[in-house]
Parts: structure tokens; C-alpha cells; sequence
């Protein structure tokens, strides 16, 4: 820990850098008017750049830069990771200006991302500290399979998270928190070095994004920093046999489950495909709660309809007409009920945050955290389901969870 405040420039050249390129990357709102889409999940209707992520980027490109050339940080393995990801940053770029890449190219963008960090940034996963599975990690063909699998489901566990203001950039912050806690307590500074570079960039965009979403993410941001945080992982885990490989996987918790069960979800209960965007995310049901409380909801014994999609919403009655699933947000209240959201689920980022790192090297707490946290996770979704207006259908019989995710017609 006593290398820390060296690193810290790191940090701090980043923030700047970011600072400087953000006000220029809000200016690109007018990509976004003309290309603004009209999918389930847009609930904006101010155009807002999305080019967030680009800024991160950069700034975390010239902190690492300035690491190499005072020799703060080695050449390798830190510019050929970041080479590596100029792949999925292209993709998910072209994504944010144009809108016409399809989910499964932008899946393979990740996994050649993920190949190019395995073969020249030693990306690879070594261990996950389960007998069995260690095995058949010495041969190199599993490894790589999973690696990939596991960079590209970091890439979109991300994306998915990444629905309201300040949720992923807040989560994101406190999953490298964690990653900076440990690398800097077991001596690692390449890591460090690498994840202070991330955190003061992602910092700056929090500060823009959160609470009144002046600039977003995007695509290329949220894939970026996905990525960047497997791999830096991959490279704390490899590393480190102090540290257990399930301590990312506790302190990444939240995403990851979100993203199984969304999977789970329109895959099984669905009967559609894994990446179809949908809005039935624990924050977009959340969210419409809140939209229903900004519009001034009152409970009554009668019911109403939803607008949009005709759901019977049980003893609710308006104020006034408002379409809560889809319609754009268009008030001050609404604004602020987006702001919301986040700060219920970042504490469920800092709960796998503190016991993540207060455990980092107990692989069965970790892996008892994990499985408690989703059923914990589990509680809250047919919680939040309960309390959002548009996902609860009434019937003469009373509807399980599971059949009110395959009925409801946005699920």
C-alpha cells in the first residue's frame, strides 16, 4: 500500500483527460436526434450523446500512455489490452452513431476482443478455484472458451445494466473500487496502476451522467468498461494466489446475476431470443414504480388500464392519463424519478462491494455470498414486480411471477 499515491497519478491524469473531452462529447446530442431510436428501452425524449464512452476511453488511453512513458506502468501487458479493445470499441461506436449493428455482431466483436487480449495481453483465465473445473483449465482450448464467454458476458452484463442515470456508471465505479482495494492490499501494482486509470475516468462521466443525464454511456462505453473489467480480473486472479477467483464474481454480483436471469427469462419463460431488449430489468420495473408515484397514483378499490398495452393495473386510479410504458420523459418529476432508481441498486453494488473485499481470499464464503445474493436478488425482482403497475396482471386466479413475465406482452 505505500506505492498507492504513485499511482494515484494515474487516476488523476485520467479525470482530467476526461474532463477535457466530456464537454466535447456532450456536444454530439444532434448523432442522436437523427439517429434516436425507438425501441422498448428508450425513455428519453431530449436528445442526449451518447459518446460518454468514448471519453472514458480516451481519457484512460492517455493516463495509461503517460504510466508508460514515465514508466509508471510496463508496455505489456497494459497497450496490448488496450489494443485489444479498440475491436469492441469500433463495434460498439458504430453502434451509438448509427444504431444498425446487431446484437450477435456485437457479441462477436467482444470475443475477438477477448481472443486478441488471450493472445498477446495474457487474458486468460488460469483458475477458478473449483477442483474439477481447475483441471480442465490446464488445457488450453477450454480455457480459451470460457475466457471469451466470460469477457462477453461481462461486455453485456454491463450494456444491460446501463437503463437510468448513474446506475452502470455507479456500479462500474465500485466494481473497480473493490478491484483497486485488493490489488492494492496484496502489493499488485500493474493492476492497480490500471484500475485507477479506469475508476478516475469513470468518476468524471458519473458526474456528467448522474442525476440529470447530460451525457450517456453508450455502447462503446459500456462494453469498454465490461471488458476491461474481466480482463483486469483475469490479470489480478493470475497474478495473485492470495486472491480467490471468486472474489470478482462476488464483487460483480449484481450485474452478473441480472444478466442470467435476463437470459433466463426470455429464453425460458419467454420462449424468445437471450438478447432481445426487453423492459422487465429490476431497474425498469423500478422505474415504472416510480414514474407511477411522480404521476400522483392514488390506491383505490377500482382498477385501470395501462394505455400502452392494456394491462390491467389492480386497485390503481390516475390523477391523470399517463402512458407508463411507454411514454417518453417529458417532466421534471419523471427526470427525477430516472434519478431514483440508481440509488436503490447501488447499494446492492455496495453490499457485494464490502463483502467482496472484506472476503476476497475465502472461495466458499464468496461462492455462499454469491448464491445468497441471488436469492436475495430473486426477492427483490418479484418485489419490484409486485409494485410496478404495468408488470402485475389481474385474473379471477391469482398469477404466479413466472406467468405474469411470459404473459405480459413487453416482458
Amino acid at each position: 500500500m505505500g506505492s498507492l499515491p504513485e499511482e494515484l497519478w494515474l487516476l488523476g491524469a485520467s479525470a482530467i483527460c476526461a474532463s477535457v473531452v466530456m464537454p466535447v462529447a456532450m456536444r454530439a446530442q444532434h448523432l442522436e436526434e437523427r439517429h434516436r431510436p425507438s425501441g422498448p428501452q428508450n425513455i428519453h425524449s431530449a436528445p442526449t450523446s451518447r459518446f460518454g464512452g468514448a471519453a472514458v476511453y480516451l481519457g484512460y488511453a492517455v493516463a495509461i500512455g503517460a504510466g508508460v512513458a514515465v514508466g509508471l506502468v510496463p508496455i505489456h501487458p497494459t497497450l496490448p489490452l488496450l489494443a485489444s479493445s479498440l475491436v469492441l470499441g469500433a463495434v460498439g461506436l458504430w453502434e451509438d452513431i448509427a444504431r444498425r449493428v446487431p446484437p450477435s455482431h456485437r457479441l462477436i466483436a467482444a470475443v475477438v476482443s477477448a481472443a486478441l487480449a488471450s493472445a498477446f495481453a495474457q487474458g486468460t483465465v488460469t483458475r477458478l478455484d473449483l477442483p474439477y473445473v481447475d483441471v480442465w483449465l490446464t488445457y488450453l482450448p477450454f480455457a480459451l472458451a470460457l475466457t471469451w464467454f466470460m469477457v462477453a458476458g461481462a461486455c453485456n452484463a454491463i450494456n444491460i445494466i446501463d437503463g437510468n442515470h448513474g446506475l452502470a456508471g455507479g456500479t462500474s465505479l465500485l466494481m473497480f473500487a473493490g478491484l483497486a482495494v485488493v490489488a492494492g492490499d496484496v502489493g499488485d501494482r500493474l493492476v492497480l496502476a490500471q484500475v485507477l486509470a479506469m475508476a478516475g475516468a469513470l468518476t468524471v462521466f458519473l458526474l456528467w451522467n448522474y442525476p440529470h443525464g447530460k451525457v450517456f454511456l453508450g455502447d462503446a462505453g459500456a462494453y469498454f468498461i465490461g471488458f476491461m473489467y474481466a480482463q483486469l480480473s483475469i490479470q489480478l486472479a493470475a497474478r495473485n494466489a492470495g486472491v480467490s477467483a471468486w472474489f470478482v464474481i462476488a464483487l460483480a454480483a449484481y450485474p452478473i446475476v441480472e444478466t442470467l436471469f435476463s437470459m433466463y427469462r426470455r429464453k425460458i419463460l419467454r420462449r424468445s431470443s437471450a438478447m432481445q431488449c426487453d423492459v422487465m430489468h429490476l431497474h425498469s420495473l423500478r422505474y415504472r414504480y416510480f414514474i407511477r408515484s411522480a404521476a400522483g397514483v392514488k390506491a383505490s378499490r377500482r382498477d385501470s388500464h395501462c394505455e400502452s398495452c392494456g394491462a390491467v393495473i389492480p386497485g390503481d386510479r390516475r390523477r391523470r392519463p399517463v402512458d407508463e410504458c411507454k411514454q417518453p420523459e417529458r417532466r421534471r418529476p419523471l427526470r427525477r424519478a430516472n434519478a431514483r432508481v440508481a440509488q436503490g441498486l447501488w447499494m446492492h453494488a455496495a453490499l457485494c462491494f464490502a463483502a467482496a473485499v472484506a472476503l476476497y481470499d475465502n472461495t466458499p464464503i464468496l461462492i455462499a455470498f454469491s448464491l445468497l445474493y441471488a436469492i436475495f436478488y430473486m426477492a427483490c425482482y418479484r418485489r419490484a414486480l409486485r409494485m410496478s403497475a404495468v408488470a402485475m396482471l389481474r385474473t379471477p386466479q391469482p398469477l404466479s411471477w413466472r406467468t405474469q413475465l411470459r404473459r405480459h406482452p413487453e416482458a
